[in-house]
């Protein structure tokens, strides 16, 4: 039995291993597909404790060039809601400006969106929240009615910068007018055909009621030095015209024409006042009751429906360049645009240009709007572009920053001359 055994295992294994050399010689039988094999793990170098396993670096993948994708405005902002919110309370002229812009935008932002015009009066914190914490999306826009360059510099509102807002566009020639009422009457016959630089050195106008130039501000602009109040008495102290100043609690358009009828003061200076008079008093300009005297910047005054400019620009007749500079430092930063719209920092520049090319072609082609508009601020919008805008804002900044010491020094100078009563002890 044992013997057959070893025979029988003999047989087998030597048939086993006959298959074996066929399998390596190949035969006619068609060889299998084989399945993938599993991947191997590649070993990892053996490091010291504490010392981490260093990351293989991943592939270079081969560049593919692909095109951006073009934004989309249209569909982008269809079915969305736009805040135009105005730093400033309801009734006054950048509320009333901002409502009736508003009214006309939605058919002019691509998608057609809905627009809701909102107040929120606290300059500072319509600012902040601007800054901060309104949505990045396009769909809040603030609208002031100056840059407010300044709030870059202070502590409450966090000292975020206006350039680091998403500039949009601007309404208004910012340009200031100085306008004197009844020259004859109250400055003396030839106050008819003179300009301001022509009455320089002189320690009278030469006759009149008032025999100099009487102007005004609020308490509070006068107290706190406000840049407005520092440029003008700058100017008339530098060009040494004849003047007084005057300090009321309120200094508004109605108050100014009030006191002009009372004989308080003769001279306010104003940009869209200038603008209006055609409108609202239609015979003191043809009847000589109205002059403008000087256009005081930033840019060159327009003409309104009546006349052109009495008289040129004050920036061509300031004495010498060094005070020169000094009334652009003091007037420029606060005065560059006005009426302007921003979008909040970290809104993107797709959305912001496709907002910006919106209202810049509302003011050039929506005659209705731009009648309207023109009505209630007195005088045809000029917009200001985007391009031009932020480059303006940029370079007025670094301007501010560097006069903040100067309209301090004059401002404070300015008071303790001719307001020694609002300074402290």
């Amino acid at each position: 039995m044992t013997i057959r055994w070893s025979a029988w295992s003999k047989g087998l294994v030597l048939g086993a291993v006959m298959l074996l050399v066929l399998a390596a010689c190949g035969g006619d039988e068609p060889t299998a597909t084989p399945t993938q094999p599993p991947a191997t793990a590649t070993p990892t170098a053996t490091l010291a404790p504490g010392v981490p396993t260093p990351t293989p670096a991943p592939a270079t993948p081969t560049p593919v060039a692909t095109p951006t994708p073009s934004f989309d405005a249209a569909t982008y902002f269809k079915g969305k809601t736009i805040r135009v919110m105005a730093n400033s309370n309801p009734g006054g002229g950048t509320d009333s400006q901002g409502r009736v812009m508003s009214a006309y935008m939605s058919k002019w932002i691509p998608g057609n969106p809905r627009i809701i015009f909102s107040n929120n009066g606290n300059k500072p914190l319509e600012y902040l929240f601007a800054g901060k914490q309104a949505p990045k999306d396009g769909t809040y826009i603030s609208w002031n009615s100056t840059p407010q360059l300044e709030f870059g510099f202070e502590e409450d509102t966090e000292y975020i910068k206006r350039s680091t807002f998403q500039y949009l566009g601007a309404t208004i020639d910012p340009t200031r007018a100085w306008m004197t009422y009844d020259p004859v009457g109250n400055l003396g016959a030839e106050a008819a055909t003179k300009c301001l630089w022509d009455f320089a050195g002189q320690a009278n106008t030469g006759g009149g009621e008032h025999n100099a130039f009487y102007l005004a501000d609020e308490i509070s602009d006068i107290s706190e030095g406000a840049p407005l109040f520092t440029a003008w008495a700058y100017t008339l102290e530098t060009l040494g015209v004849p003047f007084r100043y005057f300090a009321f609690d309120t200094v508004d358009t109605n108050a100014v024409l009030t006191m002009w009828a009372r004989g308080d003061i003769n001279t306010t200076v104003r940009g869209s006042l200038w603008y209006r008079f055609p409108l609202e008093q239609a015979d003191w300009i043809p009847d000589g009751l109205m002059r403008v005297y000087a256009g005081m910047g930033p840019g060159e005054l327009k003409g309104n429906a009546q006349s052109e400019p009495h008289c040129g620009s004050v920036l061509d007749h300031y004495p010498d360049e060094e005070s020169l500079e000094i009334y652009k430092s003091i007037l420029f930063p606060p005065l560059y645009v006005s009426k302007s719209l921003w979008a909040p920092p970290g809104t993107p520049d797709d959305i912001a240009d496709a907002l910006s090319t919106a209202f810049e072609t509302a003011f050039a082609e929506d005659e209705a709007m731009v009648q309207k508009y023109g009505a209630i601020a007195g005088e045809t919008p000029l917009f200001t572009d985007r391009v031009t805008g932020t480059a303006a804002t940029l370079e007025n900044e670094v301007r501010f920053e560097e006069s903040i010491v100067v309209t301090e020094r004059e401002s404070t100078r300015l008071i303790e001359k001719y307001f020694p009563q609002y300074v402290s002890n």
